[in-house]
């Protein structure tokens, strides 16, 4: 018989044998935890969404390396094909784990509340709320912590969060910025997550979290 894929085996397969996803690899796991706290605190928490923010950019790993890690600007056609990595990680996961909402959730988590965002152009509320919280802690961990391309620009937490502000209405939902700066702003995140897994993290994850505390 063969035994059931889960999304962590799932996950954990193809970023030790895809070389674009190993490269990914730490960034989904903070992307994760950041998604899952910011759930809690809003409400929205749930497995689906752990899922999905742990899955986001699995649609990354049919994209040419070449193209993914440019150091340079895209041209048109490359970013073009950059963005089709939503829908790819949306087929992806309703074939492989037939999980409908993880699926949604991964698809609309590069839309922008002023419809600017894709693969769909989607606006406001209409983007699930489950995408938008991906959205805001995959720009956060991309300003702040995800070393693999943007140690030259690397922004401060203090940074980040001015830009989260000043994108509010047009990128983001600015009611979930305000919870997420907020959150973060209680919080002391420990050094060695941002590189190592930490088995900690993962236990408290896995459970319904009575306090953001309760993750660290």
């Amino acid at each position: 018989m063969t035994k059931k894929r889960t999304p962590e085996s799932l996950f954990e397969h193809i970023s030790q044998d895809n070389e674009v996803l190993k490269e990914f690899k730490h960034h989904s796991w903070r992307v994760m935890y950041l998604s899952a706290m910011l759930g809690k605190k809003t409400g929205y928490y749930s497995d689906d969404l752990r899922i999905a923010a742990l899955l986001h950019d699995i649609g990354k790993m049919a994209l040419s390396k070449e193209i993914l890690f440019k150091p340079g600007r895209l041209n048109s056609m490359e970013k073009t094909i950059v963005e089709t990595h939503c829908h790819i990680g949306n087929r992806i996961v309703r074939k492989e784990l037939g999980k409908t909402l993880v699926a949604e959730y991964i698809r609309d988590h590069h839309e922008n509340w002023d419809g600017t965002g894709y693969p769909r152009g989607l606006t406001g509320e209409n983007i699930t709320i489950e995408g938008r919280i991906i959205r805001i802690c995959d720009s956060f961990d991309t300003m702040t912590y995800d070393l693999r391309n943007y140690s030259k620009v690397k922004k401060t937490r203090e940074e980040a969060f001015a830009e989260l502000r000043e994108c509010s209405w047009s990128q983001f939902d600015g009611n979930l910025v305000e919870s997420f700066i907020e959150l973060l702003s209680h919080i002391d995140l420990p050094e060695n997550w941002y590189h190592n897994f930490d088995s900690k993290f993962l236990e408290n994850v896995y459970g319904y979290i009575n306090k953001p505390e309760d993750f660290l």
